[in-house]
């Protein structure tokens, strides 16, 4: 039993020997394939090189003993930059192998590279807030540290930025925040590219988160006005003072608001041109005025003409003393237009209308009604009705004197 164990142990002992005698005293050669990462030397600084990490195959030839020897620094292949403009090129690889290996065959023995210009750019950072706090809080003007980051990119990419964000969410947050966040660049499209490099990537941002509801600065809506002015008056013009105000309330009611508006203007009620103050229409009870001064809407009214019609107007004839004159229609009316002031001098009197038929033969003559002679100058006649009628004229038969008294012709 004893012999067989040395028996076993002596033929793992020559075996080893064998092993090491033919691989490490006397190795053959063998060849290895090798896919190796290019390594750029003297990049310049104004420009960006793709691609980034070309790679190529190598075949190395060497023994066992040096590829074991070799470890992981079997090989060493650049391409130097030096010189490099902006354009492609095709540039030659260089190899270096670790002793007792040899470069057999490389390929590609060349890559082509495209070298783009790069830039540099200062940009100030923004916030962009996503939510809004708990109910009965509100929060600071966000602090970033630092408020600029440099970006460097091609000058393509880099003439496309718009702004470099952070983004900041306070949905339903009861505390104040302060953490690092990444910056995101935006381009044109509003989309994010990767191949802009931002210094610092990260930045510090600081929100104080406050109980109290936050405030904002709201125009006032254009004023709605019902009914019609008073007659004689219309409405020239108006101005809100002041013409916007500022607001507290819960974000959630006052962040969509766009303006305020307030209850319509009633101007059948405005006699003349005031101030009025306005009523404002807020969208909950906790939404008020920061500001205690009224709103007041300041309107200017100015007299406009109106139409009034006078019906039943008489007529008058004026007549020699042996003249018969009647006319087809009993009486007129008339529309006229003016200010108020002026047709409330008006009276029934002063629109009588005289038709002058003394100098008329016996006939029938048609006759066109025109303005009355009382009627004042600043009054315009709109309408006549009628606007023509028949004058009929005649002549009076002589009547024989009357009879005299028995006492009158008696001689005394």
């Amino acid at each position: 039993m004893t012999d067989r164990i040395w028996l076993k142990t002596l033929s793992i002992l020559l075996g080893v020997f064998a092993w090491i005698y033919v691989n490490l005293v006397i190795p053959p050669q063998i060849r290895r394939t090798i896919e190796a990462e290019v390594e750029y030397r003297n990049v310049p600084e104004s420009v960006k090189v793709t691609p980034v990490k070309p790679s190529v195959n190598v075949q190395v030839e060497g023994t066992r003993r040096d590829f074991i020897l070799a470890t992981n620094n079997k090989l060493q292949v650049t391409v130097d930059l030096y010189n490099l403009r902006p354009g492609r090129a095709q540039l030659p690889v260089r190899v270096t192998t670790a002793p007792g290996l040899s470069v057999v065959s490389l390929s590609p023995a060349q890559i082509q590279i495209e070298a783009v210009p790069i830039i540099r750019k200062k940009i100030d950072v923004r916030a962009e807030i996503l939510g809004q706090p708990a109910d009965g809080f509100l929060f600071d003007e966000p602090l970033l540290t630092p408020a600029q980051v440099t970006i460097e990119g091609p000058d393509s990419l880099i003439k496309r930025v718009t702004a470099c964000q952070v983004d900041i969410n306070l949905e339903q947050v009861k505390n104040s925040i302060s953490e690092q966040r990444e910056i995101k660049v935006i381009l044109e499209s509003g989309v994010t590219d990767e191949e802009i490099i931002v210094t610092p990537g990260k930045i510090n941002v600081d929100v104080t988160v406050k109980q109290g509801y936050p405030a904002k600065t709201l125009p006032l809506a254009k004023p709605v006005f019902i009914n019609k002015s008073p007659e004689g008056k219309k409405l020239d013009g108006f101005k809100l003072v002041p013409e916007s105000v500022q607001i507290t309330g819960p974000a959630r009611l006052i962040n969509p608001m766009k303006d305020l508006s307030f209850k319509p203007i009633d101007l059948s009620k405005i006699e003349k041109s005031d101030a009025v103050p306005v009523k404002l229409e807020f969208p909950g009870e906790n939404v008020r005025l920061i500001s205690s001064a009224p709103v007041l809407l300041h309107l200017t009214l100015v007299d406009s003409k109106v139409t009034r019609i006078y019906q039943g107007l008489p007529f008058e004839l004026k007549k020699g003393p042996h003249q018969h004159a009647s006319v087809s229609v009993s009486s007129y009316s008339i529309e006229v237009e003016g200010y108020l002031k002026d047709l409330d001098k008006i009276s029934n009197a002063k629109l009588e209308m005289i038709l002058d038929v003394e100098k008329m033969k016996p006939g029938s003559y048609p006759v066109n009604l025109t303005a009355p002679v009382g009627l004042p100058g600043n009054i315009t006649v709109l309408k006549i009705v009628p606007e023509a009628l028949q004058v009929l004229v005649s002549e009076l038969e002589d009547q024989p004197d009357p009879p005299k008294n028995a006492s009158d012709s008696a001689p005394r």
